[in-house]
């Protein structure tokens, strides 16, 4: 196992324990088009971003935020601007990104700010499955060079 799925993993953990305290299940699930109901309707925040196998510093201004409707759309902020797309996930739990692709609005911002957006919306429709473990969600790519953990708002 590589050191940043390692630590992807540690990640995962962490936040995983964090459901423990709250009476949530810790046992990692797959999403997928059966079990869409753990994913959609939620806030999920950014923790850690690992994009094409470098690791992303967050910045402690940067909130990026996502969210999966019930419609197969997906919305959220980026850290400066406010973007959606489309989604889809297979019954077998694979996470595909349809049509044109991620859009957003196009505001500037601090560029540190805007570096972190860009590596976030690039890095994004690089994941092909997402896992939940309680209040954490992590996205990732299958060869786990691009790996996306986020915890719930709230929580």
């Amino acid at each position: 196992m590589t050191l940043r799925l390692r630590l992807a993993t540690l990640c995962m953990l962490v936040l995983g324990a964090c459901a423990a305290v709250t009476g949530v299940s810790n046992d990692p699930v797959l999403i997928s088009s059966q079990n869409l109901d753990k994913l959609i309707g939620r806030q999920w925040q950014l923790k850690t971003i690992t994009v094409d196998g470098s690791p992303v510093i967050m910045h402690v201004d940067a909130t990026q935020l996502i969210r999966f409707g019930s419609d197969g759309k997906v919305t959220g902020f980026g850290g400066v601007n406010r973007y959606s797309g489309a989604y889809q996930f297979s019954p077998e739990g694979a996470l595909s990104w349809p049509g044109p692709g991620l859009i957003s609005t196009r505001m500037a911002g601090p560029p540190e700010l805007m570096d972190k957006e860009r590596a976030f919306l690039n890095g994004l429709p690089k994941t092909s499955r997402a896992v939940v473990v309680g209040h954490a969600l992590q996205l990732q790519s299958e060869d786990g060079s691009n790996v996306l953990v986020f915890s719930e708002q709230g929580y």
